[in-house]
């Protein structure tokens, strides 16, 4: 996938699931929706609850790597399902699923492919990072990072880690 740049929020460990799910609410405008994403065969460990959820919210199944760093070796031949997230509640159970989440901003009824935005978390000995890739710099300059700035004027998007 080809992104114009990929931008870090560090420390995002520090901030709550209510946070979290209002800042990436930040990226979406109007019929664009948020997918995160689990993998296929990991459900087998979830609860009946927790997958019975996961499949009513699925948005698709496929082996499409869309991060900006290769894929893992480890779920190289896995399906990944995407699932729709509607409300800031819906964002925030994902968030508790899964707080080293992977999610995308798209609009409803495109391709995953077709990504606006992927955010994924990272660890390193200190924190957690939010990575934040975006296919136009343009966008992410002219319409994000303002109103990042207005939801929370101490959130520091860096360019560089």
């Amino acid at each position: 996938m080809n992104y114009e740049g990929i931008y870090y929020l560090k420390d995002i460990n520090r901030l709550g699931n209510v946070e979290i799910s209002q800042f990436l609410s930040l990226f979406l405008s109007q019929d664009e929706i948020i997918l995160f994403a689990t993998i296929e065969e990991n459900l087998k460990y979830e609860s009946e609850e927790t997958r019975s959820y996961l499949q009513s919210h699925q948005y698709y199944v496929g082996d499409e790597w869309i991060f900006p760093h290769s894929r893992p070796a480890f779920i190289e031949s896995k399906k990944i399902l995407w699932y729709r997230t509607i409300t800031t509640e819906s964002i925030q159970r994902a968030l508790i699923l899964d707080n080293l989440f992977r999610c995308i901003v798209l609009e409803d009824g495109d391709s995953v492919v077709n990504a606006k935005y992927v955010f994924y978390v990272i660890e390193n000995v200190e924190t957690q990072v939010l990575c934040i890739a975006v296919k136009s710099k343009e966008n992410y300059y002219q319409r994000i990072s303002p109103i990042i700035n207005k939801f929370n004027q101490s959130i520091q998007i860096q360019d560089q880690l």
